[in-house]
């Protein structure tokens, strides 16, 4: 039976998957940001080319995370719909997805990466380095499809304790041994970093997969049919294609940024590389906030309980305003501090501080927002519309970005403070469509 919490979308069946969400996002963000703190801690290099390397991985990464994560709207819809024995087969195609993007992530990315880095002062040691991460990139959509599975139904504590457990050990072998293999060379300090990632996140695709196969699911939800079913596969990887259309043009968007201020002073390459490592971390609240809302309104769509839809809107933004709220604390209050415990043997202008760090709580603010209004695009399926922000994203994103920093000159402390701008246009753009998309289900209510 559905929940009468999910039927209307309240705040309380909001919160019941956001908070899990929440804390499986932090989990897996805090270690991003911990292996970059611990790379700076033995070579400043080190760590400016795992970040250059972290922009060019989120090409391949978020793009197959992006169709895979598409499996929590179509578990979610056929959950609604109570079509228990489709979701086992269904989910094995991402499954499949996911061990089949080796074959073009990896000569994809050797050949963009490559290029990209060439006659960066970090080059010897990033382009070995992003041949592992590409390696092992499968690991993240199979066990974004998992979790996926579990949290479309509801169903979070297996997800929680996994990947809180997972990225424990990921940490946990982060300090261990990257520290131990950086005394070899910066390269090898690298390498620690993708060993602690690849045996976590294994353990973390083992432990759900098994309780998939488990005699309980087989019977409920047909999870031993695993065959690769042609059209089945096509009809559900076809909308995660088009909107990994807009996490790559966006991501490539965002790394020509990156590129162009890596070639200025070294200034710049300094505040962004800062900026950068703090921004792998604080993105996990909007993950959590897009899972939780996507969710729930995929569930809405499968009940065709459309009049609920736009209520449905209020519980994110409130929860989300409230998160970034206490993230202002450190970024805007004490940014001196804040740089001073993240950075210790970094140095910045003093002049330089405050604005870098407003800038960056901006950018965060507006990101975030923006997802709350993205699980409406997620759960209509509407990927015309994804694909299309991510054409928009050039115009929005590179030209606006390459006119600030080419013809208006402006300094690298302003850099994240002009970058929040491009990111509140965007939250624009998708409040509104999804306004559009819950009034035209509306109209249909009728004929439902």
């Amino acid at each position: 039976m559905i929940s009468k919490a999910v039927q209307t979308g309240k705040t309380k069946e909001f919160l019941t998957l956001f908070f899990p969400v929440l804390l499986i996002a932090f989990t897996s963000s805090l270690y991003l940001m911990v292996e970059k703190l611990l790379f700076g801690a033995f070579s400043t290099v080190a760590m400016e080319a795992a970040v250059a390397v972290a922009y060019i991985a989120q090409i391949f990464q978020l793009s197959t995370v992006a169709i895979a994560m598409m499996s929590q709207v179509f578990i979610g819809q056929q959950y609604g719909e109570k079509n228990w024995k489709d979701m086992g087969p269904c989910l094995w195609q991402y499954i499949w997805f996911s061990i089949l993007s080796i074959c073009i992530v990896v000569p994809a990315g050797l050949i963009y990466g490559t290029a990209y880095l060439k006659g960066m002062p970090f080059e010897e040691i990033a382009t070995p380095y992003l041949f592992w991460i590409l390696l092992i990139n499968f690991l993240y959509p199979l066990g974004t499809a998992l979790s996926c599975f579990y949290i479309a139904q509801g169903k979070t504590r297996l997800v929680l304790f996994s990947s809180i457990s997972a990225q424990v050990l990921k940490v946990g072998l982060a300090y261990l041994i990257i520290p131990a293999l950086a005394q070899i060379s910066p390269l090898w300090g690298l390498y620690g970093g993708v060993i602690s990632t690849f045996l976590a996140q294994s353990l973390f695709v083992l432990v759900l997969f098994g309780v998939f196969l488990r005699d309980k699911y087989a019977k409920l939800y047909d999870s031993r049919n695993f065959g690769f079913r042609l059209k089945l596969f096509l009809s559900c990887v076809h909308p995660g294609l088009l909107r990994a259309s807009n996490r790559i043009l966006n991501t490539l968007c965002w790394t020509s940024i990156t590129h162009m201020i890596i070639t200025k002073t070294e200034a710049h390459l300094l505040v962004f590389s800062i900026g950068g490592v703090i921004f792998l971390f604080l993105p996990f609240l909007s993950d959590a906030i897009c899972q939780a809302q996507t969710v729930i309104v995929s569930r809405l769509v499968g009940a065709k309980n459309f009049s609920a839809l736009l209520g449905a809107l209020r519980p994110g933004f409130i929860c989300s305003t409230v998160c970034i709220g206490i993230f202002g604390i450190p970024l805007l209050l004490f940014p001196g501090i804040t740089l001073e415990v993240l950075f210790p043997k970094i140095s910045l202008d003093p002049e330089m501080i405050r604005p870098v760090f407003a800038g960056l709580w901006a950018s965060f603010a507006f990101f975030t927002w923006l997802y709350v209004p993205l699980g409406y695009i997620l759960a209509f399926k509407d990927m015309l519309f994804s694909a299309f922000m991510g054409v928009f994203g050039w115009f929005n994103g590179f030209l606006y970005m390459y006119l600030m920093i080419e013809q208006f000159g402006i300094g690298p402390k302003y850099f994240w403070l002009a970058l929040s701008l491009m990111h509140g246009s965007n939250v624009l753009m998708y409040y509104f469509r999804a306004k559009w998309l819950c009034s035209r289900a509306l109209r249909l209510l009728p004929q439902a």
